[in-house]
């Protein structure tokens, strides 16, 4: 027999679990190309930190942060 109480564990599990998945990491060119908003965290001598948000497949908002160094070259 189901019992609801273990369905219910069952779902707030299943939901944890996507909450815990975290975004793939990829390439900066790839996210700048999905880019909502390129924010520049802090300029450094030789190095600039930029977080990069853009839009998922579910309408939510993502960022991930990056960190160039002197003498990258990065195309829009």
């Amino acid at each position: 027999m189901l019992n609801p109480n273990d369905l219910s564990h069952s779902m707030k599990q299943k939901q944890t679990l996507q909450e815990i998945t975290t975004i793939q990491e990829k390439p900066i060119q790839d996210r700048l190309r999905n880019a909502s908003c390129i924010t520049v965290e802090s300029a450094m001598r030789n190095k600039v930190n930029l977080n990069v948000s853009w839009y998922d497949v579910h309408g939510q908002e993502q960022n991930q942060k990056y960190s160039i160094s002197a003498g990258s070259v990065i195309e829009f």
